[in-house]
């Protein structure tokens, strides 16, 4: 017997009880709360779609105290069942893979991991590629990219000093996949460099940190989008998934002699 599961939603959008039943009760609108990759959740009322997998999602959040009305939530796409509110997820997705490397060259033996910098391309919306239909959001504002740039650069002082140990490939490999990164070649080929029996001694490694969360970038636009409404936050989220094309982390690792 094949026993399938709904995976989590990619966007959850809570509403106070009588937003959600006018989006129910709306013909354009209630199409939404009926669609995979998102989730649209009344703040305590029963829902009218999806219900057992909304009960399920608003529990995790009752749980985190993450519960809050007119806010946007993004899934992790390293951790299944963690949520961010949006205009704190583009930090969180980018440091949260900037550490799940670390810990890639940990396994991997290395005795230095460096932040080094933070480049960002802007003009083309890097949620655009992920729609079927792309919709139609503003062209990137320099200054804005610019800005996303300093604060990131300015929280995002990171240097760890390691014993440094024997290179476990297979562990590496394991950590990779658990964080659902093995769609990144350069950290799968940061592995493969490793396996070689050649270990490198210092290695720079540029990494594209929204790659494994375009997905969710995108359901939470194509979702706020459809739904029409003006959400909590400062709408950081909305002008940067749709001004930023990549943000690029270059980290250097270092291993000892051996």
């Amino acid at each position: 017997m094949t026993v399938t599961t709904t995976p989590a939603p990619r966007a959850a959008l809570v509403l106070s009880n009588e937003d959600y039943h006018g989006v129910a009760h709306d013909p354009v609108r209630a199409r939404m709360l009926d669609a995979p990759d998102s989730l649209v959740i009344p703040y305590s009322v029963q829902p009218v779609a999806q219900v057992a997998r909304v009960l399920a999602i608003r529990e995790r959040l009752v749980e985190s105290d993450q519960l809050s009305t007119g806010q946007l939530l993004l899934r992790s796409p390293y951790e299944t069942g963690k949520f961010e509110f949006a205009d704190e997820a583009i930090e969180s997705f980018v440091k949260a893979k900037y550490y799940h490397l670390a810990s890639i060259a940990a396994h991997l033996g290395a005795s230095s991991i460096k932040f080094v910098k933070v480049e960002i391309e802007h003009g083309n919306s890097l949620a655009e590629a992920g729609l079927a239909a792309p919709l139609k959001f503003l062209n990137a504002d320099g200054k804005f990219a610019k800005s996303i740039k300093n604060d990131l650069e300015s929280r995002f002082e990171a240097s760890t000093q390691l014993q440094g140990k024997s290179i476990d490939v297979e562990n590496a490999r394991a950590f990779m996949a658990d964080r659902r990164m093995s769609s990144d070649p350069d950290v799968s080929g940061l592995i493969d460099l490793c396996a070689t029996g050649n270990p490198p001694r210092k290695h720079r490694v540029k990494i594209n940190g929204l790659r494994e969360a375009s997905r969710s970038l995108t359901a939470g636009l194509a979702l706020t989008a459809e739904l029409r409404m003006k959400l909590g936050g400062s709408g950081m989220f909305k002008q940067a998934a749709e001004s930023l094309n990549s943000i690029e982390v270059t980290t250097e690792i270092t291993w000892p002699e051996r």
